[in-house]
């Protein structure tokens, strides 16, 4: 019988799997500053391959650079997470010449190794029946 306990607990032990790497937050740091750099650039063949852990990351970063490219963002970023993994993210900063404020919040996951940013409202398709957050007009 103890060899069966001893079995048992040294199965037990492996059942866990592989031990799941912490998210590095300089690296985060690092994924951020390369987003704004490809966004003022207006490189969205850079921001696409940036994105592209996520399905829908090449159409995600067509409506990015529509939306934020070319406008010279001079931004710093605060995070915070009430989730594993998941980080709330506001760049503030200002933007051109005319240093009109920016203030973006983004969604920042990490998954199997991977830095994702969630789309932008409209680029991933809802799930049926999924209720709408945005505002009626």
């Amino acid at each position: 019988m103890p060899v069966a306990a001893l079995l048992c607990a040294g199965l037990l032990s492996g059942c866990g799997g592989a031990e799941e790497k912490k998210a590095d937050l300089a690296d985060q740091d690092r994924f951020l500053g390369r987003y704004v750099t490809l966004l003022n650039a207006s490189d969205e063949a850079g921001l696409a391959d940036l994105l592209d852990a996520h399905p829908h990351g090449r159409d995600d970063a067509r409506a990015r650079i529509e939306r934020y490219g070319g406008q010279d963002w001079d931004v710093t970023w605060k995070r915070t997470s009430e989730f594993p993994d998941v980080w709330s993210v506001r760049l503030t900063g200002t933007a051109g010449e005319r240093k009109r404020p920016v203030a973006v919040v983004e969604t920042v996951s990490h998954e199997d190794g991977h830095w994702t940013l969630t789309p932008l409202d409209g680029v991933a398709p809802k799930p049926s029946g999924a209720a709408d957050t945005t505002r009626p007009r």
